[in-house]
């Protein structure tokens, strides 16, 4: 029996938690891959947690392994936001980054409007929405409603505060 130990950079102090995450813009044609999960009414961009000693690049690739079971190639640095939000009940702190990255090409995720993750027993849904829908869409971080749209006009890193 092998002694697995949690390397998230994520913490509990009381009724607050501290979660440094990563996530991965995936665009096919005017779509955004999504994610939800089972206990969850609102929609997110896939990723998790960066790991001790990871950079967020090698998180997000090895993220996309874990949820999807694919090799990723990450493009460019997007967005930072610093999110506090609350959750269950438990006031959050979330450091994001926030990656353009791409499936392999021709690969069948991109011909599925949606599809199981592998992670969890396939408790997460990928679907992809129309970029002109998100605005009106529960997603969070809640910039990403808009942001999203105009991503392939943007350049540079942007960075966020959410209260």
């Amino acid at each position: 029996m092998t002694n697995t130990v949690n390397r998230n950079i994520s913490y509990m102090l009381g009724r607050e938690r501290f979660n440094f995450r990563v996530a991965g813009i995936v665009m096919n044609g005017d779509k955004i891959l999504l994610h939800q999960a089972k206990q969850d009414d609102f929609w997110n961009l896939p990723g998790g947690k960066a790991e001790l000693n990871e950079s967020t690049e090698e998180a997000i690739k090895r993220e996309m392994v874990e949820e999807l079971g694919v090799s990723t190639q990450v493009q460019r640095l997007a967005f930072i936001c610093e999110d506090f939000y609350e959750y269950d009940d438990i006031h959050m702190h979330e450091i994001g980054f926030y990656y353009v990255i791409s499936l392999p090409e021709a690969h069948s995720y991109y011909d599925e409007p949606e599809f199981n993750g592998l992670e969890n027993d396939g408790e997460l849904t990928f679907r992809w929405f129309p970029m002109e829908e998100l605005e009106q869409m529960e997603i969070y971080p809640v910039f990403l409603r808009k942001e999203l749209a105009h991503l392939r006009d943007a350049s540079g890193i942007k960075h966020f505060i959410q209260k």
